[in-house]
């Protein structure tokens, strides 16, 4: 897929590229995209984006694992009792580590199903222009389409660079 036609815009501090994004969006621009090292709360909240819903999926999938470390490691005492030192059979703080490690891999089986069917419906609308300094220590602002008032914009909120791709 090729780089859509736009401005591109280097910040190195997040909370330049947030100003920069909320100014953008108070001027109307409609679409902005962001590429970063890392996910920055400021930026994250200045795209204006909802939070995923990834959490509703992975944590009843996390008390799905709970529940069944619970019936493996008690109900397989009580089926097949051992009794060990006069303990009881089913001796719950040995089977925490059990317990606990289920949970951890059926959330992560559950949130990793997710997160494959989450992008395997799609939603990019565009390729981000490559540069190689996104994926070390800055962030890349793009917006498509966007013209001088947007080249504008974002040098006047600090970024390092700005140029027209596409």
């Amino acid at each position: 897929m090729p780089t859509e036609r736009g401005v591109l815009a280097t910040f190195e501090e997040p909370w330049r590229a947030a100003a920069a994004i909320r100014a953008l969006r108070a001027a109307g621009v409609g679409t902005v995209q962001v590429a970063m090292p890392a996910p920055f709360p400021e930026v994250v909240e200045a795209i204006g984006r909802p939070r995923s819903g990834l959490a509703f999926v992975t944590l009843p999938g996390a008390a799905l694992g709970l529940l069944g470390g619970v019936a493996l490691t008690v109900g397989g005492s009580l089926a097949w009792p051992l009794v060990v030192g006069g303990k009881p059979p089913a001796a719950v703080p040995a089977f925490v580590v059990v317990i606990f490690e289920l949970t951890v891999l059926v959330g992560s089986l559950v949130n990793l199903g997710a997160v494959a069917a989450t992008t395997r419906r799609g939603g990019a609308t565009g390729r981000f222009p490559a540069h190689a300094r996104f994926n070390g220590d800055r962030i890349g602002v793009f917006v498509p389409g966007g013209g001088e008032e947007a080249a504008r914009l974002l040098a006047g909120q600090g970024a390092e660079e700005v140029e027209h791709v596409g």
